[in-house]
C-alpha cells in the first residue's frame, strides 16, 4: 500500500524519537530508569519545540493575517517533529504510565490536533504559537526532575528552577491562556475545529494548573503558616484563632 508523503514524515519522525530512547537506554544510559530515558528524548523534544515554536510565532510582530497566512515548510518541519514525539510518548505511557489518565488524554488530543493542522493550507503559524507556548515550560519540567533524580534537590539551582517553573506555568496556561482562549472562541477567522482544539488543551491547562496547585500547598504548607503568622505579627491579617 502507497504511503502519503505526510505519513512517511510522520513515520519517520516517531521512529527518530524511538531509536532516540533506544539509544539512550542501552548504550548512552543502560544503568538508567526508563522514565530516565524518556525525559530525556521529552528534554530534546520540549527544547526544540519551545525555541523553534516561538521563533517561528514572531510575538512582536504577529497580526490577524500572520496567523491565516499559508503554512510554510518550517511550519511543517515542526508539526511532523512533534507529531513523531507525541506518537512515541503515547505509546510509553501507555506501557509505563498506565495510570496517568491526563497525560494520556494530553498526548492523545495534541496528536489529533496536530493531524487537523497537518490537513489545513493555513494557520501554520497559529500551530507555531501554540505548540511554542505549551512547550515553553517543558525544559524547566524536566531539568527539575534531573537534579532531583540526582541528589540536587536541596541546592539553591534545584529551588529557583521549580519556582521559574511554577510560576512560569501558571502565568502562561493560567493566566495568558484564558486570555487567548477568549480572544480565539470569539474571533470570526478561526474555524470550529482550531476552536474546539483549543478548548480541549485550555482545559487540560487547568487541570494541570489544578494538580501544580495540589502540589504547591502540600509541599509548601510549612513555609505557607510561617509567612501567615509574619502577617498576623505585622498586623497585616488577623489571628482566626483569636
Amino acid at each position: 500500500m502507497d504511503l502519503s508523503v505526510s505519513t512517511l514524515f510522520k513515520s519517520l519522525s516517531f521512529l527518530f524519537w524511538g531509536i532516540l530512547y533506544l539509544w539512550f537506554a542501552l548504550k548512552r544510559n543502560p544503568d538508567e530508569s526508563p522514565e530516565w530515558c524518556s525525559r530525556a528524548v521529552t528534554l530534546l523534544h520540549g527544547s526544540v519545540a519551545a525555541v523553534a515554536g516561538t521563533y517561528q510565532c514572531g510575538l512582536f510582530s504577529l497580526t490577524r493575517c500572520r496567523l491565516m497566512e499559508k503554512t510554510m515548510h518550517h511550519h511543517y518541519a515542526l508539526m511532523v517533529w512533534s507529531w513523531g514525539y507525541f506518537a512515541f510518548d503515547l505509546l510509553w505511557c501507555l506501557i509505563y504510565w498506565t495510570d496517568n489518565k491526563l497525560m494520556l488524554f494530553h498526548h492523545f488530543s495534541a496528536l489529533s490536533g496536530i493531524n487537523t493542522y497537518m490537513g489545513k493550507e493555513n494557520h501554520g503559524c497559529a500551530f507555531a504559537c501554540a505548540l511554542g507556548f505549551m512547550e515553553i515550560t517543558n525544559p524547566l519540567l524536566q531539568a527539575r526532575w534531573f537534579l532531583r533524580h540526582h541528589g540536587y534537590n536541596e541546592t539553591i539551582l534545584f529551588k529557583i528552577i521549580e519556582v521559574t517553573y511554577l510560576m512560569l506555568f501558571l502565568t502562561v496556561r493560567g493566566v495568558l491562556g484564558t486570555y487567548l482562549i477568549v480572544k480565539i472562541m470569539g474571533a470570526d477567522f478561526v474555524e470550529l475545529p482550531e476552536k474546539l482544539f483549543s478548548l480541549v488543551l485550555y482545559f487540560i491547562s487547568i487541570a494541570f494548573i489544578y494538580e501544580i496547585i495540589g502540589y504547591v500547598l502540600y509541599k509548601y504548607k510549612t513555609k505557607l503558616g510561617e509567612f501567615e503568622g509574619f502577617l498576623v505579627e505585622m498586623g497585616i491579617i488577623l489571628d482566626e484563632h483569636t
